[in-house]
């Protein structure tokens, strides 16, 4: 597969600042966190086991229709016509589904290579009570202006009084389970959590909100982490350039440098790696140069350079430097990645 497909670079968004080195964000590829899982492409979903177990499960079967990679759907899913027919037919109970013999012989009947079934452990809506303690002021100090007129001053009296409050809590947890058809075997088991809560008083100028809003709020948090838990997902995160010209050996160069700075600071990153590369003909043992030229390999997806670059300016640096030691660490774990990703990525 094109390693380009494996690291995402997006657009350089920079954030100049007038104390702070320009940042670059990117986004990547990674993973998924459960790797079996991602490998399964043509997948059933099952009804759930527990309270809203069929409204859960075709949620989660959203999620897996709805991811796509590099514009193609991910996942195949298998008609929910056919799937709901069968299980009639067959007379099963929600809880006969979770069992992964039953699970797999479905499966084999739809043509999935995949079933993911499951259970809902908790989902309840829970109040709480409580007290708040408020302060209002019942007296001022009157003042007077220059010409005598009084104006109101500074509270000197206070009173204390309690209002009422309550706290109400919306908890999901999910068990999704997925086995391969083939061998029975479960390959990917997680207990998903999410929890999302409100909280208003008497005087709170904001409702308190209903249960229903709060439980689609838990329900969004466990989607959301089921989602990076069974296939690749996009990660953003920021890099900070180096902007510093020591160490650069010519006049020339650091003028190129610094004119890279700038294009970097209007968003023209392209025009700034053409630069920097110049610059490194001029100054070839520039940490700086070298670290910023490493940023763009990582962009455009060449990890073994970028890693090699930032091996070179470490290698400048009189000390250890928290840009570069982060930027060795970051495109190290991104070419182990690969591997994964590509098996993930495979059809």
């Amino acid at each position: 597969m094109n390693r380009l497909m494996l690291i995402v670079s997006m657009t350089a968004v920079l954030f100049p600042s007038a104390c702070a080195s320009p940042t670059v964000k990117t986004t990547a590829l990674a993973p998924a966190k459960f790797h079996e899982a991602a490998k399964l492409k043509e997948v059933a979903v099952l009804p759930f086991d527990g309270a809203d177990g069929m409204e859960i499960a075709a949620e989660i079967e959203g999620v897996l229709s709805a991811i796509n990679i590099g514009d193609k759907q991910y996942f195949t899913i298998v008609d929910r016509t056919r799937l709901d027919r069968i299980i009639s037919e067959m007379k099963l109970t929600q809880s006969a589904l979770v069992d992964p013999n039953t699970a797999a012989s479905l499966g084999k009947m739809v043509g999935a290579k995949g079933i993911y079934t499951g259970v809902i452990t908790v989902s309840n809506i829970s109040n709480s009570y409580y007290s708040e303690d408020r302060s209002k002021c019942v007296q001022t100090q009157t003042k007077y202006d220059k010409k005598g007129r009084p104006y109101e001053g500074p509270c000197i009296k206070w009173s204390k009084y309690t209002v009422n409050c309550i706290k109400r809590i919306a908890n999901l947890s999910v068990t999704p389970k997925l086995i391969e058809v083939e061998t029975g075997r479960v390959v990917y088991a997680n207990n998903i959590s999410g929890t999302a809560s409100s909280s208003a008083c008497q005087d709170s100028s904001a409702p308190l909100a209903n249960p229903f809003e709060l439980m689609q709020m838990a329900r969004r948090s466990v989607k959301h982490k089921f989602r990076t838990d069974v296939a690749p997902y996009y990660i953003t995160f920021e890099i900070k350039l180096m902007d510093s010209t020591e160490g650069i050996s010519s006049k020339e160069a650091e003028k190129k440098f610094e004119q890279c700075i700038d294009f970097a600071k209007n968003n023209r990153l392209d025009r700034a790696c053409e630069l920097w590369g110049e610059a490194r003909i001029l100054s070839p043992n520039s940490a700086s140069i070298l670290y910023n030229l490493g940023i763009c390999s990582e962009m455009a997806g060449d990890l073994e350079q970028a890693y090699d670059l930032y091996k070179k300016a470490d290698r400048q640096m009189g000390r250890p430097d928290e840009k570069v030691s982060s930027a060795l660490y970051r495109v190290s774990a991104q070419i182990q990645q690969q591997k994964k990703l590509r098996e993930e990525m495979a059809k």
